[in-house]
């Protein structure tokens, strides 16, 4: 692949990536106000929803954007894994992160779910 393009297709998605945490962090954190400062009585199963939703679309968007992010560095040529940037990008443990990062939404969205039931 041209170093040129994967570097383009890297970049972008890094900031997937970001934007998708970003906004899953807001509707968390949004859905999270809602079930403490407002009468959520005879809604829940709506609020619930808000919050199922996001955490589905997070821990799988997350799982996606990091899987993508392994694959390019696979693909990277020797010259490219020689380089300082190179060997950085193999050092970072993608598989690892994206559990993390998957496991982070669930148990934020439990927590959230156990304060509305």
């Amino acid at each position: 692949m041209d170093q040129n393009l994967r570097a383009s297709i890297q970049t972008s998605t890094f900031y997937y990536f970001m934007i998708g945490v970003a906004i899953v962090t807001i509707s968390q954190l949004s859905t999270m106000m809602v079930i403490v400062f407002a009468d959520i009585e005879g809604k829940e199963n709506v609020v619930a929803a808000s919050v199922i939703g996001p955490c589905l679309i997070g821990a799988f968007g997350i799982i996606r954007l990091l899987t993508n992010m392994t694959l390019l560095v696979s693909d990277m040529d020797d010259e490219m894994k020689s380089s300082n940037y190179g060997s950085a990008m193999q050092s970072i443990p993608f598989p690892i992160l994206k559990i993390i990062f998957a496991l982070i939404f669930i148990i934020i969205a439990v927590i959230q779910l156990s304060a509305i039931y």
